[in-house]
């Protein structure tokens, strides 16, 4: 059994030598005492799980806690974190001690807009820090490879939101992202983008489970960047103007559901651009071409499509492939901030040498028939 990851998977389709130095010979730069931007992303990550977890224990939601008290609580979870992590290093310095203040400064601006952005539909927040890693019975995550070889996928996914009718149940995952990520169709199709619809699968299959007799539909998977942002401005914009804009900048990015039920719960107020969901409308009440949207089939063939990439690499992995041959695409490499360079050699300026060029398909279109096709191909097979 190959126990995995999507951020693994990302990475061998990145480039499967250095997924092996990684992961197969586990080599690692030395640790030194400092934070790192990957550090300060985990310590965001806790500190708003914890958050989630001081509304339940003081009787809150995310819809009715107050400013005073939503502002509060994010400081002692911020406090909390930072004093179980590493030996105290955010005491260790001046410029360490400052980053304590800008935590909480960024802190509070994200649970502040995820507020607003909760506020403005009609979802609740169902589960935080949804760990799928242990549910066996999940054919999400549990992939057959061969004959007497499979592949379990683990993860966790930051924050489910639902939404329920009669007879189906709305699912909207969110992964909180400390860095730029940015939703990526074409990075998807090349297996370098896996985590939001390998987390859709396994979200969908769980809530399938919670609530038999209703249909899990996939309602929207986003990245959410943790980030207090500037916005340019006259000087003459009101206090509420200013908190729209910056609302603006944070709003999460992905994919949502074209159905107008759906994205109309997400945003009840959406009028022209909405301000918390990737979606615009024209003055005739349809979707702007800027929307970033797909349908309920859509999303499936991205399922599919996901499932069977995933299986793919998870059988060469198994099979040993771990060839220096780095992708190439749009101007970014496998190579980019690899540390591995002085080990495999690879420099295309050497012969024998030479990236992986990916096809890039002409829009969203031609990238899920290429999707389409190649599911078709493997059926034919």
């Amino acid at each position: 059994t190959l126990k995995n990851s999507a951020t693994r998977l990302e990475k061998y389709a990145a480039c499967a030598f250095a997924h092996f130095m990684e992961f197969g010979l586990q080599i690692r730069d030395r640790d030194q005492y400092e934070l790192k931007a990957a550090d300060m992303g985990t310590v965001m990550h806790e500190a708003l799980e914890k958050f989630s977890k001081k509304l339940q224990e003081n009787g809150e939601t995310w819809k009715t806690v107050g400013d005073d008290t939503r502002d509060r609580l994010i400081e002692e979870c911020v406090e909390e974190t930072m004093a179980d992590y590493g030996n105290t290093i955010f005491q260790s310095s001046s410029r360490n001690q400052y980053r304590i203040i800008r935590v909480k400064r960024i802190l509070k601006r994200t649970v502040w807009a995820l507020q607003q952005q909760i506020r403005q539909g009609e979802f609740e927040p169902g589960e935080f820090e949804v760990s799928f890693s242990m549910e066996d019975s999940l054919s999400a995550i549990n992939i057959d490879l061969s004959e007497h070889e499979k592949m379990r996928l683990r993860g966790r996914i930051d924050r489910v939101d639902l939404c329920e009718t009669d007879d189906k149940v709305y699912v909207k995952i969110i992964d909180y992202k400390s860095g730029n990520t940015t939703f990526s169709l074409l990075n998807l199709y090349h297996g370098l983008q896996l985590q939001l619809v390998v987390y859709m699968n396994a979200a969908l299959e769980l809530e399938a489970k919670k609530h038999p007799g209703k249909q899990a539909v996939p309602a929207g998977m986003f990245y959410y960047h943790i980030e207090d942002p500037m916005v340019d401005g006259s000087g003459t914009e009101s206090e509420e103007e200013i908190r729209q804009a910056v609302l603006e900048e944070l709003k999460p990015n992905g994919l949502v559901n074209d159905d107008p039920e759906i994205y109309g719960a997400m945003d009840t107020e959406l009028s022209g651009s909405s301000a918390v969901i990737p979606v615009a409308l024209k003055a005739d009440g349809s979707l702007k071409a800027t929307s970033k949207t797909a349908s309920t089939e859509e999303f499936g063939t991205m399922s599919d499509y996901v499932k069977e990439t995933v299986t793919k690499a998870g059988r060469r992995i198994l099979g040993g492939d771990v060839a220096a041959a780095p992708y190439e695409l749009d101007g970014r490499s496998g190579c980019d901030y690899c540390p591995y360079h002085m080990v495999c050699g690879f420099d295309a300026r050497i012969p024998g040498f030479s990236y992986r060029k990916l096809e890039k398909p002409d829009g969203a279109e031609a990238i899920l028939a290429k999707m389409r096709e190649a599911q078709n191909e493997e059926k034919r097979q």
